[in-house]
């Protein structure tokens, strides 16, 4: 499959010369209009003219520039080199950021590892760990998607596609299908039992007779209760109220952990549900959330390139995204649900990630 850079590059381009024009046309009638009698507000102003010009500028001229990129059965074909895949040790989608609960992660950059004696005319990355890495380029260059270049490297690349750290996981094929559509029944869900009914009904039980006082007060019915009550019973009404709503949600919605052939997701207190098919997923383990000094196993997700990513916090590891879905401890099911998660993700799934991880 070829992969283009040139429309995207050029419209970005385009974009930054655009901008370059809008803030000088509107810098110019502000001094048309004699109400810049700053010198600081247009020098502000022509600086960020010219850099976006100037970015402009660059963006055009590289989509000038002779790319290609082709993968296929061979191996990768660029404009000043191929590459057989005898020649490739390993390729890779890295993520330079994991981005954070705002913003979605930046687009990874392809990345290819040679095999002993293979030689690419460019230079190589720095690397500590002794292997020889090039990176070929930012995807979010690419005319076409980071699906279908996923779906390149997974069909062409086989076991070299590192869809995850080597610690969690070895390379495998992606495209080798699991076992989810041959496990018979469908959809197992796991539920974290909520608050039971009788706090339910003590936390209302006490909101309800810490608010009595105020209504009889408030119909003028003060004989029922001392006014010099009234105080005390402010935090007992708010408690109980609280305690009544926050038992309510549980019980509405606990967190849940559902498992069968189209994925998995997992729903947490307050949250949207979190979704991944199986095809989307390259591995899942059990160990330690990255950078966090919870000691705790968590059941992680590492999904594909490409795949919808949730709005909440992921980790990075090795230039791999991961999605933390709970605490073991916590999970619906808790480890009872660990071997219909190893049914339905067949290979995918790498509880041994937990003592290497």
């Amino acid at each position: 499959m070829e992969f283009t850079i040139a429309r995207r590059v050029r419209r970005r381009g385009a974009g930054m010369l655009c901008a370059a024009a809008v803030i000088a046309a509107g810098t110019a009638a502000w001094l048309i209009s004699g109400k810049g009698h700053s010198a600081a507000g247009p020098l502000v102003a022509a600086g960020a003219a010219a850099l976006c010009a100037g970015r402009g500028l660059w963006e055009v001229r590289r989509a000038r520039r002779p790319f290609r990129l082709c993968v296929d059965a061979f191996g990768l074909t660029l404009h000043d080199a191929e590459l057989s895949w005898e020649q490739i040790e390993s390729v890779a989608l890295r993520y330079t950021s994991a981005g954070d609960s705002e913003s979605a992660p930046p687009k990874p950059h392809l990345t290819v590892w040679l095999a002993p004696g293979a030689k690419l005319p460019r230079e190589p990355d720095r690397t500590w760990d002794g292997r020889v890495r090039h990176t070929l380029l930012d995807t979010d260059d690419l005319d076409q998607s980071l699906g279908q270049l996923t779906a390149a490297l997974a069909e062409h690349g086989g076991a070299r596609f590192e869809t995850a750290p080597r610690a969690v996981r070895l390379p495998t094929p992606v495209t080798v299908a699991g076992p989810e559509h041959r496990v018979p029944g469908g959809d197992h869900v796991f539920r974290t039992p909520g608050p039971p009914l009788a706090l339910l009904l003590t936390s209302l039980v006490l909101a309800l007779g810490a608010t009595a006082p105020y209504a009889a007060a408030a119909a003028g019915h003060t004989d029922v209760v001392p006014l010099v009550l009234l105080g005390p019973l402010v935090p007992v009404a708010a408690l109980g109220w609280v305690g009544t709503f926050h038992c309510l949600s549980r019980r509405r919605r606990p967190p849940r952990l559902t498992v069968g052939p189209g994925g998995i997701a997992f729903r947490d207190y307050g949250k949207a549900e979190v979704h991944f098919s199986w095809p989307e997923v390259a591995a899942l383990t059990i160990g330690p959330r990255a950078g966090s000094t919870d000691p705790r196993p968590w059941l992680i997700v590492w999904p594909l390139p490409g795949a919808a990513l949730p709005a909440q916090t992921l980790h990075l590891t090795d230039g791999h995204l991961a999605c933390p879905l709970a605490p073991l401890p916590t999970l619906p099911g808790g480890p009872a649900a660990l071997p219909t998660i190893r049914t339905f993700a067949g290979e995918r799934f790498t509880p041994a990630g937990r003592e290497r991880f």
